[in-house]
């Protein structure tokens, strides 16, 4: 009887990569690192609590390994959180960061008619600060470190569906709305600075996700939108065996419900 061919196993498509993920802790960003442990990447993640960062890295060693996820409490804010993020996750693991996903954001609901000049002020810094600030600031310590050693890599940027244009906008996420706003721009941008150096840039746009965010910042909203629905599209992008040159592109996450 002849024997049957056995097929080699096909190598796990993201397998030598490292990948930083902000706000990693949950929600979205937790889907997502365990999305990429699963195509094969080391991930490290970084959240500003503690209890998140050790429970969905052993999650994740569990699921795929001891030593595929690690991650760090940072509060991405700070003057030089850039390069200390790079610098734990690159000895973590003894690798360059290769993929980078900007997907820590902060939605605070802000009486537009209510509050005051000040008020909207301090909102308007704290949300730009995290939403904007830093992963412009995380996308060009990314893409000096690798120039510096001549490696290609890829940032995905979480934007909202209430940063595209003509979509539905809610009071009080006026704030947030505008953010949003900037990270589209921020990536049409980016992905012409990487070019000369082949770093892709790309964003995803999701509408509601059922998340702790959605339900503290918009609880009127209902979805069947899972994190990890998401994650599938940041993957794809991540993955230049699957989304090839694809490069300052937004795509939208649509609910059918």
């Amino acid at each position: 009887m002849a024997k049957l061919a056995v097929t080699p196993p096909v190598p796990a498509p993201l397998a030598g990569r490292t990948a930083v993920i902000t706000g990693g802790g949950r929600g979205i960003g937790s889907a997502t690192a365990e999305e990429l442990a699963r195509r094969g990447a080391r991930v490290f993640i970084c959240s500003r609590t503690e209890r998140e960062v050790t429970t969905t890295a052993a999650r994740i060693n569990e699921l795929y390994g001891p030593g595929i996820a690690s991650g760090m409490v940072l509060d991405l804010t700070t003057g030089n959180a850039p390069t200390h993020l790079f610098q734990a996750a690159e000895k973590a693991f003894g690798l360059p960061v290769t993929v980078l996903v900007n997907n820590a954001a902060m939605a605070k609901r802000t009486n537009f008619l209510e509050s005051s000049t000040e008020e909207i002020l301090s909102a308007w810094e704290k949300m730009n600060a995290i939403n904007v600030r830093t992963p412009f600031l995380l996308a060009h310590e990314f893409m000096r470190r690798l120039a510096a050693i001549n490696h290609s890599g890829s940032i995905v940027n979480l934007s909202s569906l209430g940063g595209i244009r003509s979509t539905d906008k809610f009071p009080g996420l006026s704030i947030y709305t505008t953010s949003k706003f900037a990270v589209g721009g921020m990536t049409e941008a980016l992905a012409v600075e990487g070019r000369p150096i082949s770093v892709r840039v790309n964003a995803v746009a999701p509408g509601a996700v059922d998340t702790e965010m959605l339900r503290e910042a918009a609880p009127h909203l209902k979805t069947n939108t899972k994190p990890s629905d998401v994650a599938k599209v940041i993957a794809y992008l991540c993955d230049e065996s699957e989304s090839g040159t694809l490069s300052g592109t937004m795509i939208e996450i649509h609910s059918n419900l």
